[in-house]
């Protein structure tokens, strides 16, 4: 699936005057684009309970009703024929031409991405109006929807009493109804509210933003986790004076600042801190294997017989390149490489398939043919028949 900008607009283009800037409408973004999953097979998701998903109905009059899964077959053959939208997280993690959807936003830092969600809306079904802090492309699926736009933030007021951070007031600037396969990017900050003309599916790529806070919140924990001699980190203050009880004094203070700014802050530190934060997930790994001790015969055979070799969609994979060296980050966990098995390391992270012709040169490569042996053992790279038995 490749994505097609609007005529006289490259990729260049859009990074340079759109990405994080103003929105863009792509008519016809992906061509012949079909829904990977059926609105019933969305919903049999909705009802796992390690599958993030919701149910918002529109009641009118500002009086909306959220529901959080696991849900049951009951709960959606009650409800009612329209007004409601179902809303399922990260099943580009279950099902992998979600997953392989992303290479087409392969312009854009993989690091960055966060998920795909995927909604089904019954007519007229839609979230509210709101503003998201993050980017988002709208990839549209069966159906139509209508979305309006607005980049006003004076009017930011929320409706009082739900669960739901839904504008009060909104007033559309720009609006465009999506056919299958359109699709419409928006930087942050921007206001929006899409309700379906008919029953209709909403694919969302959305991108990480983490807040300042969360940032320095976890690089902080892991410093905290690192350190052995937490005494050396503690306020102190052995130069004492007289002085009234209730005051805290300037050297107080001073001390305060010194320990704060104790904190280590040096690029290595903080390079390889937010390599392990930015590809955490719930299976961190303790270590990365180069090595396998399983025969190679049979991958190879696989793969040179045609067999696609793919990322395992739950796992996230970045590097940093050094002077000497490349860091690589999978999982929360990092690993050292140079030469050849840094190169094809490098595709790995940049890529979510593989065939025969993508990785000739490295299958010839001993190194490196057992770094790629050494993945498949512990399921980062999988074969489709492999998916099950890797809990995908």
């Amino acid at each position: 699936m490749n994505l097609t900008f609007p005529d006289g607009i490259t990729k260049e283009d859009f990074l340079r005057d759109y990405w994080q800037k103003k929105p863009l409408y792509l008519p016809a973004a992906i061509n012949h684009f079909t829904d990977p999953l059926e609105p019933e097979e969305l919903a049999g998701l909705a009802c796992e309970e390690e599958i993030a998903a919701r149910i918002i109905l529109d009641k009118g009059n500002d009086d909306w009703q959220i529901m959080h899964n696991p849900f049951t077959e009951d709960d959606f053959t009650n409800l009612p024929a329209t007004h409601w939208t179902v809303l399922v997280q990260d099943l580009n993690k279950h099902i992998r031409e979600l997953d392989l959807l992303l290479e087409s936003f392969s312009f854009l830092p993989s690091w960055r991405i966060d998920d795909v969600m995927v909604s089904y809306a019954a007519p007229y079904g839609g979230v509210g109006p709101h503003t998201d802090q993050y980017d988002v492309f709208l990839l549209q699926g069966m159906g139509s929807r209508r979305w309006q736009i607005s980049k006003t933030k004076d009017n930011d007021k929320l409706i009082e009493g739900i669960d739901l951070r839904i504008l009060e007031n909104f007033e559309s600037e720009q609006q465009f109804v999506l056919q299958p396969g359109d699709m419409l990017y928006l930087p942050p900050g921007f206001q929006h509210f899409g309700v379906s003309e008919e029953p209709c599916m909403t694919y969302s790529i959305g991108f990480r933003a983490p807040t300042q806070l969360e940032l320095l919140g976890d690089y902080i924990d892991q410093l905290t986790l690192k350190q052995t001699n937490h005494d050396d980190l503690r306020y102190h203050d052995p130069s004492l004076s007289d002085t009234p009880s209730g005051e805290i004094t300037a050297d107080a203070i001073k001390n305060i600042v010194t320990l704060i700014k104790t904190i280590p802050d040096g690029e290595i530190e903080i390079k390889d801190w937010f390599g392990k934060f930015i590809t955490s997930t719930h299976q961190t790994l303790t270590n990365i294997p180069v090595e396998s001790d399983v025969d190679a015969t049979t991958l190879v055979n696989r793969i040179q017989q045609g067999e696609p070799l793919y990322r395992n969609p739950a796992s996230r994979f970045a590097y940093i390149k050094n002077k000497e060296n490349t860091i690589f980050y999978i999982d929360g966990c990092s690993l050292s490489l140079t030469g050849a098995t840094a190169g094809i390391a490098k595709y790995i992270c940049s890529h979510r398939q593989f065939n025969a012709n993508d990785l000739a040169d490295w299958l010839a490569n001993t190194q490196c043919l057992s770094l790629l042996s050494a993945w498949v053992d512990i399921g980062l790279l999988e074969f489709s028949d492999d998916e099950a038995s890797n809990g995908n």
